[in-house]
């Protein structure tokens, strides 16, 4: 009976671990795909990890080159900025961006930036929110193993090597926490989105009486200052406000 038991329970195991899907599996299964030229099923298993929480800059990147290459400029555009959203360095999604954007309609100049504010929010960005909380953490350890160090040695040089040597650490620590916090509220401050309509007027106000302001296309980036119902406030770089349906662009 024991046996009949641990046989049954084996099969039940064995045909939940077959049933369940490998990540790492679908991924390469994905990228054969692409190399295939099979860019629609690869689409669909890219879009699959995504769904289960399988995040990551190339995972986006891929999808992005997927998408591209079926001619969807804007779910393209869309998943090389989530793409730089988790790596903001990524050098392949950040020239593919590029040339994504000359695709499409809307050529749009950026307002003129302080060179001190653009400066530092490049450096603010350059790393995820994540990344800096790890550099954080990883100096706080590197400066309490220094003090440690300086704590319990009898020789001058280690105590002095240990003292300045946790000072510093401690001290680039508390910039890595700084540049945290500002990427955590440069990117809840700047709320972006992709126009998925073909065509898109702008209004004047979130209804379908008011003035007409101007038209944008699809796959142009606009960023979201506000959600009202079924309307959404935008901003666009070269300081144009406006409003649009809400079903007209999908957020980055």
């Amino acid at each position: 009976m024991k046996n009949l038991i641990l046989i049954l329970l084996l099969s039940v195991s064995s045909t939940f671990a077959t049933s369940v899907a490998d990540p790492n599996t679908d991924y390469q299964k994905a990228n054969e795909l692409y190399a295939q030229k099979k860019y629609s099923e690869a689409i669909e298993i890219y879009e699959n990890l995504i769904n289960n929480d399988m995040l990551s800059a190339d995972i986006y990147y891929n999808l992005g080159n997927a998408y591209y290459k079926t001619n969807q400029i804007p779910d393209a555009i869309l998943n090389y900025e989530k793409a730089l959203k988790l790596q903001p360095d990524h050098e392949d999604a950040i020239f593919n961006l590029k040339i994504a954007n000359t695709k499409t309609i809307d050529k749009i100049e950026e307002a003129p930036i302080l060179f001190i504010e653009n400066t530092w929010n490049q450096l603010v960005t350059s790393r995820t929110t994540n990344s800096w909380a790890y550099y954080t953490v990883g100096l706080i350890i590197l400066a309490l193993f220094l003090f440690i160090s300086y704590l319990i040695s009898n020789q001058v040089l280690i105590k002095k090597s240990g003292f300045y040597g946790g000072l510093f650490f401690f001290v680039f620590s508390l910039f890595c926490w700084l540049m945290a916090n500002q990427s955590k509220s440069y990117h809840e401050k700047s709320a972006e989105a992709i126009i998925f309509t073909e065509t898109v007027t702008v209004k004047s106000e979130p209804n379908e009486t008011s003035e007409k302001l101007f038209t944008l296309h699809e796959g142009t980036k606009i960023g979201i200052l506000e959600t009202l119902k079924d309307w959404t406030k935008i901003k666009l770089p070269n300081g144009n406000v406006g409003w649009l349906k809400t079903s007209d662009v999908k957020n980055i």
